[in-house]
C-alpha cells in the first residue's frame, strides 16, 4: 500500500512466515533510499532464506541497485539494504557494520516476534 502523508510516500510491507506466530509490519520510507525501496517493491513478493548474525537478520534479496545516501550503524528496527550481499537487514539490536547499507525504513510491529527466525528459515515480503 503507498500511502503519502505529510509529504513522506511510505510503503507497507508484510514479512510472513510458517516459523511466525504473526506477520511482521515494516515500513518503507521512499525519501530514505528512493530507487532500492522503487526496485525491492515492484518485485514483490520476494521469497529469501534467513541468515541470522551478530544481532541482524539478513534476508536473501535479488535486487540490482547502488548505494544511496549509505549509512553504517542500525537502530533496533531500522530495516535496510545491502546491494553488496543482496539482503535486506533488520536490526535487533542497535549496531555498527562493517559495510554501508541503504536505509529502507523500520519495522512497525512484530520485532519481539523476529526473534523467532533462525538461519535457513524462509520468509515472504508482500504487500498487503
Amino acid at each position: 500500500m503507498r500511502n503519502r502523508s505529510e509529504g513522506v510516500e511510505k510503503y507497507l510491507i508484510y514479512l510472513k512466515s510458517d516459523n511466525l506466530v504473526k506477520e511482521i509490519s515494516i515500513e518503507f520510507l521512499r525519501h530514505l533510499s528512493p530507487i532500492t525501496i522503487e526496485r525491492i517493491y515492484r518485485g514483490l513478493p520476494i521469497r529469501g532464506m534467513v541468515v541470522r548474525d551478530d544481532g541482524l537478520i539478513y534476508i536473501s534479496a535479488p535486487v540490482e541497485t547502488r548505494l544511496e545516501k549509505p549509512r553504517n550503524r542500525m537502530r533496533r528496527g531500522n530495516v535496510a539494504y545491502s546491494p553488496s550481499k543482496r539482503m535486506i537487514l533488520i536490526a535487533l539490536e542497535d549496531t555498527k557494520l562493517n559495510e554501508s547499507v541503504n536505509s529502507l525504513g523500520r519495522v512497525l510491529d512484530g520485532l519481539e516476534e523476529l526473534e523467532r527466525l533462525r538461519t535457513g528459515h524462509m520468509v515472504r515480503l508482500e504487500r498487503e
